[in-house]
């Protein structure tokens, strides 16, 4: 039997990050279907998952604090109250996070795909904020990950203010070491006028892949940071201000079982 390719593709989506002495993170996951010759393959959930966490980072120089030795590999929870270990770990976590949501990746785009608001106050230049995205790839192949921001049309800005903000991503290996992007300006300048620009990172030469396992688990994972600040330049306090969408896509092809 012809052997037929589905592709599926993840995309978890930031509406909106506020700045007013504080940010706002909200985050959603959509999916695309592609047709295969007549036939629909309708996907109630697909096996992927993401957690995001904040740093803990007294100074903001965008090294979090370290945790502490009885909680090494946990991370705090504010809901509970507690220390938590993190579960499907792929490198020993000795740097200090808080809990800030969970989702898996559903098929249609609804209120349970949102994640929580993330909230940053005293927002000011040269402070960097971090927050970390743990992905677990349970569909038992290899997922294609791409990050990005998405220039939108109906984005209005203070004039000239995004020049300020730069964004960079960061790759965690198995050793806790992070491989970051080159700092990105959120603008483009063309004689002295400057616009938004979609652009993508990616710290390696070659396409982010979640594997369908990582090293001992039955479970592909990989975790990736995501810093933003306001350039060392910049001088000016903003209050409500909104930066551009971002996204995280997950990709895969899907072969068909042979009769």
């Amino acid at each position: 039997m012809k052997k037929r390719i589905i592709k599926i593709v993840l995309e978890f989506s930031a509406l909106a990050i506020t700045l007013t002495t504080l940010i706002s993170l909200v985050t959603a996951w959509y999916i695309n279907q592609d047709r295969v010759k007549d036939m629909s393959f309708d996907i109630l959930q697909i096996d992927s998952m993401v957690t995001l966490y904040k740093a803990n980072d007294t100074n903001f120089n965008g090294v979090p604090d370290k945790q502490s030795l009885a909680n090494v590999d946990k991370y705090y929870n504010p809901e509970a109250e507690a220390y938590v270990a993190y579960q499907q770990k792929y490198h020993s976590e000795d740097y200090s996070f808080n809990y800030v949501d969970q989702r898996y990746a559903l098929s249609y785009d609804s209120s349970a795909n949102l994640l929580n608001t993330v909230t940053l106050e005293n927002v000011c230049p040269s402070k960097v904020y971090t927050f970390k995205f743990e992905v677990t790839n349970y569909v038992g192949l290899d997922n294609t990950l791409t990050f990005g921001f998405d220039a939108d049309s109906d984005y209005t800005p203070v004039p000239n203010s995004l020049k300020d903000f730069d964004a960079r991503i960061g790759i965690v290996d198995t050793s806790n070491n992070v491989t970051f992007t080159s700092w990105t300006n959120f603008c483009q300048e063309n004689n002295g006028v400057y616009t938004y620009q979609d652009f993508n990172l990616n710290p390696l030469e070659e396409d982010m892949v979640i594997e369908a396992t990582t090293g001992s688990l039955s479970v592909g994972r990989l975790d990736l940071w995501l810093q933003i600040r306001e350039t060392p330049e910049a001088t000016q306090t903003y209050t409500n201000f909104i930066l551009p969408q971002y996204r995280i896509s997950l990709s895969c092809d899907m072969p068909e079982q042979q009769d």
